[in-house]
């Protein structure tokens, strides 16, 4: 009796063992291959899309025998980073260049057939896609690299990426040049001569300025004495005007009273003539310095 318990539990332990190794499970994200004695039976949420253009999903429970290896491979759309590329252009400049490439498993029984790991697929694409980068920008010159051409030149490195891994089971969805510069030791010499350059250019337009500036000093200075001419001109004439009117009021004036305005004038000449702190040594006989003014004047008048 205690014989046929311990066959029993072993037997009980023994299905359950297999009844845990008959079942597995396959994620959204994942696509599962299915190995017998290492050759592949089936291929569980292969990465597919319907008449719509929407992915087939089949993640779920699955059964398998307890003898069959279960490979999990990734779904999703997948990242290599292609660093440091030394490219020749075809105006025999080096640039440094980095890249980046998206792509996805289409087929798990060609990709376990050519390649057996994602570790293997990105050593083998980071190869291929260095090698495409460099043949499609060496047939271009660097200002096309760097702006020209760019898009039309990582479609055509996608092209020949996905041409070079038909029948991997891979997909290459984009390629991107995320960086095309010129190496640390050559760009430092290329950036000297562009700011010799541009210093050349900067210290042209600064000698235009300087000849415009004296141009436009010396048009401003011949204006400047033209209109200071003009105004002296204006002034003389205004004077000469000025005179005039005043003479012909001294003249009507004198006119009118021929003994006063003598008076008059002879009292501005001696004020004139005599200013303030003048010492005068005259006779006693002269004190009357303003006298002789009034006499002169009134010589002068005929009176």
């Amino acid at each position: 009796m205690r014989v046929l318990s311990i066959v029993i539990l072993v037997a009980i332990g023994v299905l359950a063992l297999i009844g845990m190794n008959s079942f597995y499970t396959v994620r959204q994200d994942y696509q599962a291959l299915i190995l017998e004695f290492g050759n592949p039976v089936a291929v569980r949420n292969e990465y597919d899309v319907n008449e719509q253009g929407q992915e087939i999903d089949e993640a779920g429970l699955f059964f398998k025998l307890p003898w069959h290896e279960v490979i999990y491979l990734d779904r999703k759309n997948m990242g290599t980073d292609i660093a440091d590329i030394e490219v020749l252009a075809s105006d025999q400049r080096r640039l440094s260049v980095d890249a980046f490439v998206r792509w996805r498993i289409t087929d798990p029984l060609k990709f376990y057939q050519r390649l057996r790991s994602e570790r293997a697929a990105t050593s083998q694409l980071q190869r291929f896609t260095e090698s495409a980068i460099r043949d499609a920008l060496g047939q271009v010159p660097v200002p096309e690299i760097v702006s020209g051409q760019r898009g039309q030149l990582m479609s055509d490195i996608r092209e020949t990426v996905n041409g070079t891994l038909n029948g991997t089971g891979i997909e290459i969805i984009d390629v991107r040049l995320r960086q095309a510069d010129l190496p640390a030791e050559v760009a430092e010499g290329v950036y000297n001569r562009m700011r010799t350059e541009r210093q050349q250019v900067a210290q042209g337009i600064r000698s235009e300025g300087e000849e415009q500036a004296r141009l436009v000093r010396a048009r401003a200075d011949r204006e400047a004495t033209v209109l200071k001419a003009q105004a002296r001109e204006q002034a003389e004439q205004i004077r000469g005007e000025g005179d005039a009117r005043r003479n012909d009021i001294y003249a009507n004036a004198y006119s009118k009273d021929a003994e006063f305005f003598r008076f008059q004038r002879a009292l501005i000449a001696c004020e004139n003539s005599i200013e303030d702190g003048t010492q005068v040594v005259v006779a006693p006989q002269d004190l009357d310095l303003c006298r002789v003014f009034i006499d002169q004047a009134r010589t002068a008048g005929g009176n």
